[in-house]
């Protein structure tokens, strides 16, 4: 027939940590001596014993165990109602075996761990912590979140306010810190403060941080005020002692240079002084090659001081040069050459009656301009034209002169 069993309580209450126990009465209902084992079955299987493991009884005798419960304090068992059995098991009648089942009401725990990363934050208008909540106990916490400083001296932004975690999770959230007055310039001020989690547990829990208040102005501002106002003042000494005037004498070398290329001789003060009056008598003045931006034989005359007639006007290429009529000579003292074309290469030659005068480069220019000291002479029977190797690059190139007519 197998046997018979019955729990002597259907709900066992336990602690995690502790232990409960609940008796099974056995009989054994065949006719012949038999031997009965037991095995727990569901998840409290795990921290359950059976004491004795196995009873022999008689035909109609009775006997009990001891079942013994103890679960972990362990956030893997959770809090609540976890159902059973109790498999008793016939060796001479396996037919006959029996399952006795029951509950097992596993009692919530608390076990809340929190801790703020950094513990000590540094700032001078504001700082930020994380919060990291970890759950440990056996049952979902549900919690609230604040900060408060002793001494009230900050304000604080907690988000989120509130918190879930379930059993064996841990969750997270940040606290920031902003002092309620900020100080320019002084030494650090450290500000204690701390964060309540509540409902978390049957007291709150409670986690200690700090905020070193720094000087909105560093220590070394002052410092560096004083070595950039030292750095400023030596720049503005090179400059003015060495630089400037270094710069001035290289742009005076090169001006001079240049000037020389195109056969002009600067006056001995420069050109900031007069030009000494020369009077009527002749003079020469050297004649570089025709290379490219230089000037050959500009004249032998030097400007004439009072009379001669003013003169100017613009030579085309393709059309009419400048032609001096008999008895005139023409003194240029001013030109200014124009191309139109911002694509054309080439050379543009200054021409008189044929031989070049100033040899210039289309790619360089759209408007150059020259004025001379000591002008360019065109004698009578004499022409002054533009010549170019390629007509179509050139084509539109023009000069405008001016100077005077003796």
């Amino acid at each position: 027939m197998g046997a018979a069993a019955h729990l002597e309580s259907r709900l066992i209450a336990v602690t995690p940590g502790s232990q409960a126990s609940v008796q099974l009465r056995v009989r054994n209902t065949g006719s012949v001596v038999d031997q009965f084992t037991f095995q727990v079955l569901g998840d409290a299987q795990a921290w359950s014993t059976v004491t004795p493991p196995s009873l022999s009884l008689f035909p109609g005798a009775e006997d009990a165990v001891s079942i013994s419960f103890i679960p972990p304090r362990s956030a893997q068992v959770q809090a609540g109602q976890l159902p059973f059995g109790v498999h008793v098991i016939s060796k001479e009648d396996p037919q006959g075996s029996v399952v006795e089942e029951g509950v097992v009401d596993v009692a919530p725990f608390s076990d809340v761990f929190a801790e703020l990363a950094p513990r000590t934050s540094r700032g001078s208008r504001r700082a930020s912590h994380d919060l990291a909540i970890d759950n440990r106990g056996n049952a979902p916490i549900n919690a609230t979140l604040s900060a408060v400083d002793p001494d009230r001296l900050l304000n604080f932004d907690v988000r989120p306010p509130g918190v879930v975690a379930q059993p064996g999770t841990a969750t997270f959230a940040k606290v920031g810190v902003r002092p309620r007055k900020a100080f320019w310039r002084g030494q650090s001020q450290t500000r204690p403060f701390q964060v309540l989690l509540e409902g978390a547990g049957p007291t709150p829990v409670t986690v200690e941080g700090t905020m070193v208040q720094e000087a909105i102005l560093p220590p070394w501002t002052l410092r560096a005020l004083l070595l950039l106002g030292a750095a400023l003042i030596a720049l503005i000494l090179i400059w003015f002692l060495l630089l400037k005037p270094a710069i001035q004498s290289t742009a005076q070398q090169q001006t001079a240079q240049m000037l020389a290329q195109v056969g002009i001789t600067p006056p001995p003060g420069g050109f900031n002084q007069p030009p000494a009056n020369t009077g009527s008598g002749g003079g020469s003045t050297p004649a570089p090659g025709a290379s490219p931006g230089s000037v050959t034989n500009v004249g032998s005359a030097p400007p004439l001081a009072g009379g001669g007639e003013p003169t100017d006007g613009r030579i085309v290429f393709g059309q009419a040069s400048l032609q001096v009529p008999g008895g005139k000579t023409v003194f240029v003292t001013d030109l200014v050459f124009s191309n139109p074309s911002d694509t054309a290469t080439g050379e543009l030659r200054l021409e008189r009656s044929g031989q070049a005068l100033l040899v210039l480069r289309l790619e360089d220019f759209r408007d150059l301009d020259f004025h001379f000291v000591t002008p360019i002479v065109v004698a009578a029977g004499q022409s002054l034209g533009i010549g170019c190797d390629d007509p179509n690059a050139c084509a539109g190139a023009s000069v405008y002169y001016s100077g005077y007519t003796r």
